[in-house]
């Protein structure tokens, strides 16, 4: 029996490549050392062994042999377990293992075993004998070693892989970021965001062969022709073409020290190049060009970052007018933002790829003079401007239609995915090398349907809404004319574009809702297209119009 648990514990250490190591999200221990007249420090609570880096749990000391002390992590959703990795503090003498299923009821998985290590410090892994399902664990500790103290910098379960999110150890104001695929390669992208799209863009999960798999479209994370020159390039293909080269192009594995390794190309790991800051304005210098202009006011002004220039289209464009933006390569486009002269009332933002254009925004009803695009990146290396409507009361000049931009700004990430020797991607100081796995216990695409249909609703509003402003801002100068207005057409506000929390009015209250979920709602708000602030400025615009009317 012994040499069949050998075996079977062999074969979970062959398979671990691809295991996942899944953090506790709360802790408990029978025994907490007291600094000073506090009962339990929280400098070293149960709590401070939930991750790595931020300190560790230390029990009271000068505990009898045969005394154990327990620590105990919870799991707020229950995984199949292969063992636990415990990175020692203080090392006990002997170390004991209980699970439970159901975040009460504990059973031994692993019995009491001696510590062969003598240093005070180091991390081992204690395998079960089969995978068992764990809601929470339970370290027991006894036969204390000359230091007298039982410590733990971290305690992970060795989890089963199953879907997960790849979390960037890279920071940003955006939260969270998050490694996303798409048909156009990998990027980095708000976590939140990706969430909110409720395409599975974010959720990743380990094939038998230790490939990292997409759930949208079963491709796979491949090094392009297993080359690792310049740092080579990373693109979603077909698992088994990239398993059948044979050369490890498409095999990873996560390290416990956070990096995602390429266990068989060598010492290579995934890591980032960030070219400046990881977000810039590609519009700046861009190759631009219209299929209308004016002679005063070139289509150059459009991208010249200033704002005493602008571009105007010819008089009278009936036909409509494109702009378009020539990005020379294949940018991850997370923003784009106009600012107009001649605001177009009905427009469309679209974005080519591979000579194919896609539809990012179509606005039927505008009356902004700021439009702003801010949700999930784009891949595409050119951007049109489909201006098919003049503004009937802002777009006109000297009594002739036209359709006018002061300024594009294009927001675009320069993070680009490579692999790198792995000991010369730690030396950064902004962990781009590392990543961590968030479980995913379940996805439901069909979570996010009603309300991108609440969105369609709301965008179908704004339009309408956008309309029958338009047409009162026309009609202004006949009925001032006519006294019954006091207000002008001249006189429409120009407001800012922009989805925020604040502006979506979701401020936090006195009761308080939490930043998380301020966060979510604004992510899904960009996400999903919805300009709440815009709609509100056309709401508070009509009612303005009307006020005057009934003066």
């Amino acid at each position: 029996m012994a040499y069949i648990v050998l075996i079977f514990n062999f074969l979970i250490c062959l398979a671990a490549g691809n295991q996942q190591y899944v953090a506790f999200d709360a802790a408990s221990a029978s025994s907490t050392y007291s600094a000073g007249n506090l009962e339990g420090s929280p400098a070293f609570a149960a709590q401070q062994a939930l991750s790595g880096g931020s300190g560790y749990w230390c029990s009271g000391g000068s505990h009898a042999p045969g005394q154990s002390v327990t620590w105990t992590g919870v799991l707020n959703s229950r995984h199949l377990a292969l063992g636990v990795r415990l990175d020692w503090a203080y090392g006990p003498g002997e170390v004991k293992i209980l699970t439970s299923s159901d975040g009460s009821n504990f059973e031994e998985a692993a019995c009491w075993k001696s510590t062969t290590r003598s240093e005070v410090s180091f991390t081992e892994s204690l395998m079960f004998e089969a995978p068992i399902h764990v809601k929470a664990i339970m370290v027991a500790m006894r036969s204390p070693k000359s230091w007298g103290y039982y410590g733990l910098n971290s305690v992970a379960l060795v989890a089963e892989p199953g879907p997960f999110m790849l979390v960037s150890g890279i920071t940003s104001p955006r939260g969270e970021q998050c490694l996303v695929t798409s048909s156009a390669g990998v990027a980095l992208e708000s976590c939140l965001g990706a969430i909110a799209a409720g395409d599975g863009r974010e959720i990743l999960r380990f094939d038998k062969d230790g490939q990292i798999q997409s759930l949208v479209d079963e491709t796979c994370l491949t090094l392009v022709d297993g080359d690792t020159t310049a740092g080579g390039a990373l693109s979603m293909e077909k698992c088994d073409f990239s398993a059948e080269a044979g050369d490890g192009r498409s095999v990873f594995q996560m390290a416990a020290n956070g990096q995602m390794q390429m266990p068989r190309m060598g010492s290579f790991c995934l890591s980032m190049v960030v070219n400046g800051a990881s977000e810039a304005d590609v519009a700046l210098g861009a190759d631009v060009s219209a299929t209308s202009s004016s002679a005063q006011h070139v289509v150059k002004n459009a991208v010249d970052d200033d704002a005493h220039s602008f571009w105007a289209s010819g008089s009278d464009p009936t036909s409509g007018v494109d702009l378009h933006m020539d990005l020379g390569v294949t940018k991850h486009i997370r923003a784009v933002e106009i600012d107009w002269e001649y605001p177009a009332q009905a427009f469309e933002l679209q974005v080519a790829r591979g000579g194919v254009w896609s539809r990012a925004i179509s606005v039927a009803g505008n009356n902004l003079k700021r439009n702003r695009y801010q949700g999930l990146s784009i891949a595409g290396s050119a951007l049109r401007i489909r201006m098919t409507k003049p503004h009937p009361a802002l777009g006109n000049a000297d009594g002739h239609a036209l359709f006018g931009i002061r300024n594009i700004r294009v927001i675009a990430t320069s993070t680009r995915f490579v692999v790198q020797d792995c000991s010369e991607a730690e030396d950064n100081s902004d962990a781009r090398d590392k990543f961590f796995m968030s479980a995913v216990p379940n996805f439901d695409p069909s979570v996010s349907f009603a309300a991108k249909q609440g969105a369609g609703l709301l965008a179908a509003t704004e339009d309408h809404l956008g309309n029958l402003l338009a047409s009162l801002y026309a009609a202004l100068p006949t009925l001032a004319a006519c006294g019954f207005v006091a207000s002008s057409a001249a006189q429409l506000q120009h407001v800012s574009f922009a989805t925020t929390a604040q502006s979506a009015g979701m401020k936090k209250t006195s009761q308080g809702l939490q930043e998380d979920s301020v966060l979510a709602v604004a992510s899904l708000a960009e996400t999903l297209g919805v300009d709440m602030r815009g709609l509100q400025e056309l709401v508070a615009g009509a009612e303005e119009v009307m006020k005057n009317i009934s003066r």
